[in-house]
């Protein structure tokens, strides 16, 4: 088996020997030397996965989504606070449906997809459904643009990422 590689100078690829792994060589085509990485190692087993752990987390994820969407929602509507009283008002259509909670993360990734691929309409869709979610949105967002060392998403460089990350946080307020 060989190592593939680009030349870090000319691009091109170049196929090296599992041996020469970790050491440097010289391109073929440019004459530069090249760092060889060492080849992965194909030795881990992964674990089975297990479907009730797996299915679990999903039902869980789904609740969480539901709850933070209910508490969105419901956000300065149970309270008076015009009287200093802190009196409670009435539950009345406050109860929320759970095909309305919006997965901010599965959200965002997808309006950076959306960008890369510059589908605008797309990104503008997803742009109303963060609206209702607006101030979990912005935490996330704020969160992902303040990271060091952000997720890959959608194979997004990072600088990229994170302008169209800032354009979104400009866009929800």
């Amino acid at each position: 088996m060989s190592i593939e590689i680009h030349c870090s100078h000319c691009q091109k690829l170049i196929r090296a020997p599992d041996e020469a792994g970790g050491k440097h060589g010289k391109c073929p085509y440019c004459k530069q030397s090249v760092y060889i990485p060492t080849p992965p190692d194909d030795g881990i087993a992964l674990a089975p996965i297990d479907e009730d752990d797996e299915r679990r987390d999903k039902e869980l994820r789904r609740e969480a989504i539901s709850y933070s969407a209910s508490v969105d929602r419901d956000k300065g509507s149970k309270y008076d606070v015009g009287d200093g009283g802190g009196k409670r008002r009435p539950d009345a259509g406050n109860t929320i449906d759970a095909r309305e909670a919006i997965d901010v993360t599965a959200e965002v990734e997808g309006y950076i997809v959306a960008m890369r691929d510059s589908k605008l309409d797309k990104a503008d869709a997803i742009v109303l459904r963060l609206r209702r979610s607006r101030g979990r949105a912005r935490n996330h967002i704020e969160a992902l643009i303040l990271d060091q060392m952000p997720p890959s998403i959608g194979n997004v460089p990072a600088p990229l990422m994170k302008g169209f990350l800032k354009s979104l946080l400009d866009r929800l307020k």
